[in-house]
């Protein structure tokens, strides 16, 4: 068959007589294999608004050519504006010879209405046969090809072996657990504050609030009472919380080694206090502050001694429980 060779790179432009649209349409190579695929690029740039239509398959004229795919490429500056537009058709042709591609056309509707068609120039295609030894006794059929095994053909069956092992290992670790009568998981250890650390926390963010000064008097020894009572309660094992005061302080005195002068501590703050709920009456302004002064006193006065008792250096916490719980 005769070959026609040409492998001269072909680039064609067209032009409108209005300079507001500009066309390029170029083949990736002018020369291909039969049956091979090859890329016909049509480009439009200075579209100025104008609405584009770039040629469909059937524009090809249903000749040797075939399109096999078609794709837009935009291309947008930094304001978004579109300013380049690539039309990308892959085409390809299963006959030898020299195929003709022509007749194709953008067509762009220009802001004023107007219709421009702007024609491309006609792209010549060859296509080489495969070459064939004739010389050469006919081969028969080559076989079945073997591929060699790869990382990626044995993944799915190591992931399924790991998934296999950890989910064996997770039923035996929770039947252990529940044989055990232990929770599944491990539950972290609460974090214990000392009763009287609690305490002094809370008389300090009763200082710092200043109730008294607002005129929230009442409100004032009422929470500074209620921490000494949930202290008391906590740490002396009295039940202060439901007591009133002259119980608590009956309570207290029948515990034996005290710190001197806690029990006196203790009746000034409980009676001020009622003082100010039951009777109405107005503390002077030092009182207020007497009463915390004492209260962060009574704390570690006691917090001390009962510290040192737990330690083995005095009685036991047991022997400082009232004996007779009211």
């Amino acid at each position: 068959m005769k070959r026609i060779i040409l492998y001269i790179s072909f680039v064609f432009l067209a032009f409108s007589t209005n300079a507001q649209v500009e066309v390029k349409a170029r083949l990736d190579s002018n020369a291909i294999t039969i049956g091979d695929q090859v890329n016909l690029t049509i480009s439009v740039v200075k579209a100025d608004d104008a609405i584009l239509y770039f040629p469909t398959s059937d524009d090809f004229g249903g000749g040797k050519v075939e399109v096999v795919k078609q794709y837009l490429d935009t291309t947008f500056d930094q304001s978004g504006k579109a300013i380049a537009f690539n039309q990308i058709s892959t085409i390809t042709s299963f006959e030898d010879g020299v195929d003709t591609i022509a007749g194709l056309k953008v067509r762009c509707v220009l802001p004023d209405n107007s219709l421009l068609e702007v024609p491309l120039d006609t792209l010549l295609l060859v296509v080489n046969d495969v070459a064939v030894d004739t010389t050469l006794a006919i081969k028969d059929i080559a076989g079945i090809v073997k591929v060699p095994y790869t990382f990626s053909d044995f993944l799915p069956w190591i992931l399924i072996v790991l998934l296999v092992v950890v989910v064996a290992f997770l039923s035996y670790y929770i039947y252990k657990r529940l044989k055990n009568n232990k929770p599944i998981l491990p539950m972290a250890k609460p974090v214990v504050v000392a009763p009287e650390e609690k305490a002094l926390t809370d008389l300090e963010n009763l200082r710092v609030a200043g109730l008294w000064k607002n005129g929230q008097i009442k409100e004032y020894h009422t929470e500074l009472t209620d921490i000494l009572r949930a202290y008391i309660e906590t740490k002396l094992g009295i039940s202060a919380v439901e007591m009133t005061s002259d119980q608590i302080l009956d309570c207290y005195s029948e515990l034996r080694n005290m710190p001197t002068g806690s029990l006196e501590k203790l009746q000034q703050i409980l009676t001020t206090a009622d003082m100010v709920k039951f009777a109405k009456s107005e503390p002077l302004p030092n009182e207020h502050d007497r009463s915390m002064n004492y209260a962060v006193s009574f704390v570690q006065e006691t917090a001390n001694v009962i510290n040192l008792q737990n330690a083995g250096e005095g009685e036991k916490k047991d022997d400082y429980k009232p004996k007779n719980n009211e």
